[in-house]
């Protein structure tokens, strides 16, 4: 799960030679089974960039031992996601797999390129929704845009289902006191006895779904009427589940239509800050916002920025002259150069500013960069 103490980690990471590796990668079909030998030839990539800083041949195939061992992991790969980032330090290997596509490329500098991480800490980040029904439960995986279907395999998703798998679990007391007759479900038995079935599968259900979750670390909104969602939350034990659920018949919904309702919770919760930010942007006659790189570089550089923002897939190359406070641009990387954007990522970071990453169309002032100033 890539968060915030993730992305500080990487930003704080020192070492002479810091190598980022990315790619896109397939779920399946044909072109999934190209993706080892296109990460195959980025390693190579990497060993020859090593090579020309002077590593040595064995230090290099152990520093990139980890990463290359992935090229005899079958299954890792059979459980690819759209997007690939692998970041090598000597001390140890990050392997990140994202819902959304990257660039092949080999970044080895005494940095890290952090910016392929950043969608995921603003609109392209994975979250759940579990719809909460007696009658189709299932969980979803989503992001803005997608919507998965990864409900455990061989769990009951009704009621119904839930009966058929063992007869005896039809057979309910009475709650409330001992040595009473069990009661047949959907025979002459009352609606507390039928809460009692109902219950049950939802305990069952929430087992197998919270040990998902916790393995996938994303946080979690609940669809469904209120008298489910109610009982849920109370056997409900997933750290992250957001309180405010949407109240709404799921069985009613599409896949997209539950992902799109949970969206709006997410943004909710989650994102609130960098919406505030951008609105900004739009009042009037604001001097503490900007869209000028050299401008938000010196004032980044300074600690004055509050909220950066960047567009996703945009490149710049050159560096920072601080004792000039400006920008040097290059049309391609010479030696020296860095790719300012993630400069400016993991300056903002190290002063203190939120960073977020968007689609161009989605940029305050459709710009490439831009920034909300503390002063």
């Amino acid at each position: 799960m890539v968060n915030e103490k993730v992305i500080d980690e990487l930003v704080n990471t020192n070492g002479d030679v810091l190598t980022t590796i990315t790619m896109k990668t397939h779920k399946k079909g044909e072109e999934s089974k190209q993706d080892p030998i296109r990460f195959k030839n980025l390693i190579n990539e990497a060993e020859i960039k090593l090579r020309e800083k002077g590593i040595k041949e064995a230090k290099i195939d152990g520093y990139l031992n980890k990463a290359k061992s992935l090229l005899e992991e079958p299954m890792f790969w059979s459980h690819a996601d759209r997007g690939l980032a692998i970041y090598v330090s000597k001390e140890k290997t990050n392997i990140y797999k994202l819902p959304y596509e990257l660039e092949e490329q080999v970044y080895i500098n005494e940095h890290f390129l952090v910016t392929p991480l950043l969608p995921m800490q603003s609109l392209d980040g994975t979250f759940t929704v579990l719809v909460v029904s007696r009658q189709q439960a299932k969980l979803l995986k989503c992001t803005r845009n997608d919507v998965e279907d990864i409900t455990p395999d061989g769990i009951s998703t009704s009621v119904e289902d839930y009966l058929e798998v063992d007869p005896e679990k039809q057979l309910q007391f009475h709650s409330g006191s001992t040595g009473q007759k069990a009661m047949y479900f959907g025979h002459n038995a009352n609606d507390e006895d039928k809460m009692i079935i109902v219950e049950q599968f939802f305990r069952e259900l929430e087992k197998e779904v919270t040990q998902v979750l916790r393995e996938r670390n994303d946080p979690l909104v609940m669809i469904g009427l209120n008298d489910n969602i109610s009982l849920y939350k109370k056997i409900d034990n997933y750290s992250r589940t957001v309180d405010e659920a949407v109240l709404f018949n799921p069985d009613e919904l599409s896949e997209a239509e539950i992902k799109d309702k949970g969206w709006d919770i997410i943004k909710k919760h989650f994102l609130k800050d960098m919406y505030a930010s951008i609105d900004k942007f739009s009042e009037k006659e604001n001097s503490k916002v900007s869209n000028n790189l050299n401008d938000i570089a010196e004032a980044t550089a300074m600690g004055r920025s509050q909220t950066v923002f960047i567009s996703k897939g945009e490149k710049k190359w050159g560096f920072y002259d601080a004792e000039n406070q400006t920008v040097q641009y290059s049309s391609s990387p010479k030696n020296g150069d860095v790719e300012l954007l993630n400069w400016l990522s993991i300056t903002a970071h190290k002063t203190g500013s939120k960073v977020y990453m968007l689609p161009k169309d989605e940029m305050p002032m459709r710009s490439m960069v831009a920034a909300a100033y503390r002063f």
